[in-house]
């Protein structure tokens, strides 16, 4: 038996896909011209330490599961879930089996199914990437998304389902290639998720269960799709010039769009930067 009472559903084994937060990330401060008022200081702190409470709270869904042995759900239990979560600002679900090719290495995952939220960015903030008034948005969302996130899973689980929650600020499996696979967006040439409905201006959670999920319907994204590919906006404007023109592809369908050494040294030198979600296009058209 693990250390929470059961057996992990998978353990990543990907030799290519490890879990690193950048510890420069944590030394970062405004700049110069970000003199934020009280209010916003409030906010801003207020967003952070949320955010990585959340984080800590999320890691730790995965207790409790010991007697969740359910997988069957009663015909209109999705639909009353999706009431839920929309109550919750939820603005996208979807469905997917996990995928143990995107599952950090050595991370053990409880549940065999994903349910991929989404949540919208505020594109009057956004607009003012880079700066402070972006990044206090970011962090909102992280930390409104992730209490959303926590709540759904223990919901499941208190209907006797074996689940857990993942963070938006980082969880133990890629959502990109799960929220793709639930029909919710296309994936970008600057790595990021596009939606109709937003572009790039959200933020993804998962919660992995055991519950028997429902068929998702397949959408049509080939304009979407072709629209990107002519598009480039991202990789022309890109500040710190990381995206790559052509992807690297690399073994068990881990595909690398940024050069994650140039973004974080742009994100320290453009006062947390954040310009992709302002200058790509869909969703604001």
């Amino acid at each position: 038996m693990s250390e929470v009472g059961i057996e992990p559903t998978y353990i990543g084994k990907n030799e290519n896909l490890v879990f690193i937060v950048p510890k420069e990330l944590f030394n970062m401060s405004l700049g110069p011209a970000e003199v934020l008022d009280r209010e916003s200081a409030k906010l801003f702190s207020k967003y952070i330490r949320g955010t990585f409470r959340g984080f800590q709270k999320a890691r730790k869904t995965k207790y409790g599961n010991e007697n969740n042995t359910k997988t069957q759900v009663p015909p209109d239990f999705w639909e009353k879930f999706e009431k839920r979560a929309t109550e919750l600002d939820v603005d996208l679900i979807g469905y997917t089996p996990v995928n143990e090719n995107y599952i950090f290495k050595d991370l053990k995952l409880y549940g065999k199914n994903a349910i991929v939220l989404g949540m919208e960015l505020e594109w009057e903030k956004i607009k003012e990437a880079p700066g402070a008034i972006c990044e206090i948005e970011l962090f909102r969302l992280y930390k409104e998304l992730g209490d959303v996130t926590i709540k759904l899973a223990e919901f499941l689980k208190e209907q006797g389902y074996k689940s857990e929650a993942h963070h938006p600020f980082g969880g133990k499996l890629l959502y990109g290639p799960h929220a793709v696979a639930a029909n919710l967006g296309i994936l970008g040439r600057n790595g990021l998720i596009i939606t109709p409905e937003f572009g790039p201006r959200q933020r993804w959670s998962i919660i992995t269960t055991d519950a028997d999920i429902p068929k998702t319907e397949k959408k049509d994204f080939n304009d979407l799709k072709e629209y990107c590919e002519k598009c480039g906006a991202c990789v022309r404007g890109c500040k710190g010039g990381s995206v790559y023109e052509t992807p690297i592809e690399k073994e068990n369908g881990v595909i690398t769009h940024i050069d994650r050494s140039k973004c974080i040294e742009s994100i320290l030198e453009n006062n947390y930067c954040s310009y992709c979600l302002r200058i790509c296009c869909p969703g604001i058209l």
